[in-house]
C-alpha cells in the first residue's frame, strides 16, 4: 500500500495529494467521535511509544511514483493527513525536507493534526517546517473537549493544548490555521450555541489563527449519534466570531464549509498504475462520493461508476449515505 494517495477533493485547499505517514490501523491520540476514519484502534498518547512507522524513504519511493504519473502543476496543495495522527511519526519533520526537495517550493505543503502533542518541542520543531498548520481546535472548556475529542489516557488538557498552540504559532514562519468541527449529538450535547461555543469563540481569539475553518461532519464516519450542522447554522456562528472580532479588535479570515469551497477542478494524470488501486488507496483514508474521484483521477463520471461498481461487487467497499448525498467508503484500512 502506497503512502502517498489522491489527489483528493478538499473543500479548503482544491486537488489535495495525500501523505499517510502512520499507515493504520488507526493509531491516534485522540477518539473523536466524528472522525471518518471511525474509531481509534491503536490508541497511543506518546511518540516514544510508536514502534513501527513510516520511514522518510518509503515516502520518497512512492512520491517518485506519483510525480512521473501526475502533473504536479494540478495540484494545490501536499497534506500529511491519511491514518491518524501525523505527529506520532517522528521523521515527520525529515520526511518534510524530503518531500520539499523532490516537488520544490511552488506547491505548499499542509499538515493536518489535532494539535494534542504540541507541548512537546521536537514535535513543534518538526511541525514548524510546514507551509501551512491546521491545527483542530472543537472545544473551548474541558468537558466539551472531553466529550467530543476523547483524549487517550493522561494526554493534555484543554489549556495545556490552547497554550501549545500559541507557542507554535510564535515559532513558525508559515501559517497556523484553526479547524472546529460544529456537530450536534443525540444526546443532546452541541459546541454550536449557548456557553458551549461562547468559551470556544473566545479560546480561538485567544490563539489568534490566520484562518478559523468553520466545518462540520458532513462525511460518514465517527459515531452514530453525532448529527453535523447545516450551512445555515455554520453561517450564524460565522457572523457570531465577526462580532466577537469587532468587539476584542482582533482578526482571522473565516473559511465556511459550504461557502468557501475548493472542490470540483480536475487533476491533470500522465497516466494510471490502476485506478481500481487508486480508488481503494484513497477511500481507506476517507469517504468520497463518486464525481469527487472522478475529479481526483481526471477520468470520466461514468468509467468511475464503473470502477465502484466493480469494487461493490467484490466486497471491497460500500455505500452510505451522509447528508443526502452517496459516499463511498473502503471496508478495508491501511495496513
Amino acid at each position: 500500500m502506497s503512502t502517498v494517495y489522491g489527489p483528493v477533493p478538499s473543500w479548503r485547499f482544491g486537488r489535495s495529494l495525500g501523505i499517510d505517514v502512520i499507515m493504520g490501523p488507526k493509531m491516534c491520540t485522540f477518539n473523536c467521535i466524528y472522525c471518518q476514519l471511525g474509531k481509534t484502534v491503536v490508541k497511543i498518547p506518546d511518540p516514544g511509544e510508536v514502534k513501527n512507522y513510516v520511514s522518510v524513504e518509503a515516502v520518497e519511493k512512492h512520491l517518485k511514483r506519483y510525480v512521473n504519473e501526475v502533473d504536479l502543476s494540478s495540484i494545490d496543495v501536499i497534506t500529511f493527513s491519511g491514518s491518524g495522527e501525523p505527529t506520532l511519526n517522528p521523521n515527520l519533520g525529515k520526511t518534510v525536507d524530503r518531500v520539499k526537495r523532490l516537488i520544490g517550493e511552488e506547491t505548499p505543503i499542509v499538515l493536518l493534526t489535532n494539535s494534542s502533542l504540541f507541548y512537546k518541542d521536537k514535535v513543534r520543531e518538526n511541525v514548524s517546517k510546514f507551509d501551512v498548520v491546521v491545527a483542530k481546535f472543537d472545544a473551548g472548556d474541558e468537558k466539551a473537549y472531553r466529550t467530543i475529542n476523547r483524549p487517550i489516557g493522561e494526554m493534555s488538557n484543554l489549556e495545556n493544548i490552547k497554550e501549545s498552540i500559541k507557542k507554535l504559532k510564535r515559532e513558525m514562519s508559515g501559517k497556523l490555521m484553526i479547524q472546529t468541527m460544529f456537530l450536534h449529538t443525540t444526546f443532546g450535547f452541541t459546541n454550536c450555541d449557548g456557553d458551549t461555543l461562547k468559551n470556544l469563540i473566545n479560546t480561538l481569539i485567544d490563539i489568534e489563527p490566520d484562518v478559523i475553518q468553520i466545518d462540520t461532519p458532513y462525511r460518514p464516519g465517527g459515531e452514530k449519534f453525532v448529527k453535523p450542522a447545516s450551512v445555515d447554522e455554520l453561517k450564524t456562528i460565522a457572523r457570531k466570531f465577526e462580532e466577537y472580532f469587532e468587539k476584542e479588535g482582533r482578526r482571522s479570515d473565516l473559511w465556511v464549509f459550504g461557502v468557501h469551497d475548493m472542490r470540483g477542478r480536475k487533476v491533470s494524470w500522465t497516466k494510471h498504475a490502476s485506478i481500481p488501486d487508486e480508488i481503494m488507496g484513497l477511500l481507506k483514508r476517507r469517504p468520497c462520493r463518486a464525481v469527487d474521484m472522478a475529479d481526483s483521477l481526471g477520468i470520466s463520471y461514468k468509467e468511475t461508476l464503473e470502477n465502484l461498481r466493480e469494487l461493490l461487487g467484490r466486497g471491497l467497499i460500500v455505500e452510505k449515505t451522509s447528508n443526502g448525498e452517496k459516499y463511498y467508503q473502503s471496508f478495508i484500512r491501511c495496513v
